[in-house]
Parts: structure tokens; C-alpha cells; sequence
């Protein structure tokens, strides 16, 4: 009767092992971040397109924008200048983070600043190209550890708009170019971040890159007021991989004055 009993164990045994072996089991490691985890730390975010379209002599404009995009939400404020007919001046700073309510992972801003061509080209039609320098950090904040990312750049960027009479309606299609350096500090555990680790070796072996940038613009509004919005995609050129910020959508306000009163007598 035992011996019945033995064999019949055995039997149950073996068909249990037979049985699990028919079926993948996954088992979660938590020693490695999940992939989709360390994706949240993003190396690069694209500025919304500083756009102006102004054409007098003296005119002056100021937005104040909030913009969005894939993994990232901040505000920017872009001002400018003519101090000359055909002679422009454009600043932007933008700051932001990406975020779940909860937890930050990404901290960013950035300062640009440019001199530019601007002439009318026919009647309603504009054309406009700055050139300049940026600089900005991004701060990751990864599961187990930071990492800090300083980015220096240079940018063209040609435009071409068409507006009414009285320009409280503007339409502009913006083409940005920049050439990106990266300089990369990190504290987090490599081992236990394998995908994030990835990114930055490819930053450290290629430090330069070289983004493109095309979106448009639309304004309006009335003669010192518009209502502003544009969007913008951003691709890397050098490294298509990169875990970056894709694209801008902006929306806002835009100020727009000529600094030189006419006085009458």
C-alpha cells in the first residue's frame, strides 16, 4: 500500500513539473529600473519658435507663452527689437519639467539670445532670419541617483509670414536649425540603470548634434495685442535615439509697440 502511495507521489510530481515547464513564467527583478521608468529622464527640450515678425524701424515685441510637449510642460517669455530698419534683436528664456503630480523627473531651462535680418517682401508677405547662442541645464532626477545636463548651442533660423493690412493676423513658417553640445555629470547607479547609462555613453561619444527644428506660427488679435500660439517639431539629426522632448505646442500672449512717439505740434 506504500509502495502504491510512493509511486502515485511521483506520478503527481512529475506531472507538475511537466506542466510548468509548458509556460513562461516572468519574474520581475526589482534590482533593474524598469525601462519605462528611466525613460521618464529626458535629455533635450526644443524652445517654442521666437518669432516675431516685426518690420518698422523701433517696433518691440514681448510674449509670454505656456508650452508643452512630449514629457515636458514650462513657460517662456521671448522679447525683441529693431533698432534699425533691416537690423533685429531677440531674446527667449524658457523653463519647465516633466512631471506625474507626484514625482519630478526633469528639471530644465534655457536662455537664447540672436541678430537678425528682417524685410518686407511684398505687400504682406515677410521675411526674417536670426542667428545666435543659447545655454541652459537640465537636471534628471533618476530612481537611483541625478544627472546633470549642460547644453550650449547655436541656432539660425529663417522664417517666412504672410499677414493683412493692418497685421492682427500673421501666419509664419519657421525653419530653426542648432547645433547642440552636451556636457553630461552623472551620480546614478549604471548597473541598475542600463537604458539610461546607454544615453549618456552616447552623449559622452558624441557630444555634438545637430537639431532641426520646423513649425509654424499664428497670431491674432488687434494693433498692441495678439493672441499667440504655434508648434514646432524637433529631430535630431546626429542621433535620431536620443530620449528627448519631440515637439512645442505654445500658447499665449504677444505685446507688439514702436518705441518711437510721434509727437504733434
Amino acid at each position: 500500500m506504500k509502495k502504491n502511495l510512493h509511486i502515485s507521489d511521483c506520478i503527481i510530481l512529475a506531472c507538475i513539473v511537466l506542466l510548468q515547464s509548458c509556460y513562461t513564467v516572468v519574474i520581475y527583478d526589482p534590482y533593474y529600473i524598469p525601462v519605462s521608468r528611466q525613460q521618464e529622464n529626458i535629455y533635450y527640450v526644443p524652445s517654442s519658435p521666437n518669432t516675431q515678425l516685426l518690420s518698422e524701424k523701433n517696433d518691440m515685441g514681448f510674449n509670454v507663452v505656456a508650452s508643452g510637449g512630449s514629457k515636458f510642460s514650462g513657460v517662456e517669455t521671448q522679447v525683441s527689437y529693431l533698432p534699425a530698419t533691416h537690423v533685429g534683436l531677440i531674446a527667449a528664456y524658457s523653463s519647465g519639467k516633466n512631471d506625474d503630480g507626484s514625482t519630478t523627473y526633469m528639471r530644465f531651462h534655457k536662455f537664447e539670445g540672436g541678430v537678425g535680418y528682417i524685410t518686407n517682401l511684398s505687400k504682406g508677405w515677410h521675411f526674417e532670419t536670426y542667428g545666435g547662442i543659447g545655454t541652459g541645464k537640465i537636471d534628471n532626477f533618476h530612481a537611483t541617483g541625478n544627472s546633470k545636463v549642460n547644453l550650449t548651442n547655436f541656432f539660425i533660423q529663417p522664417a517666412f509670414a504672410v499677414s493683412n493690412k493692418k497685421k492682427t493676423v500673421q501666419f509664419g513658417i519657421v525653419s530653426k536649425f542648432s547645433g547642440v553640445n552636451f556636457n553630461v555629470d552623472t551620480t546614478f547607479d549604471n548597473a541598475r540603470e542600463p537604458y539610461s547609462t546607454d544615453q549618456i555613453i552616447g552623449l559622452h561619444d558624441r557630444p555634438f548634434h545637430l537639431m532641426w527644428e520646423p513649425g509654424l506660427v499664428f497670431r491674432v488679435g488687434w494693433k498692441n495685442f495678439l493672441f499667440h500660439t504655434s508648434y514646432s517639431l524637433s529631430a535630431d539629426l546626429a542621433n535620431p535615439h536620443l530620449n528627448r522632448a519631440t515637439d512645442n505646442f505654445s500658447i499665449g500672449g504677444s505685446l507688439r509697440f514702436n518705441a518711437s512717439k510721434k509727437v504733434k505740434q
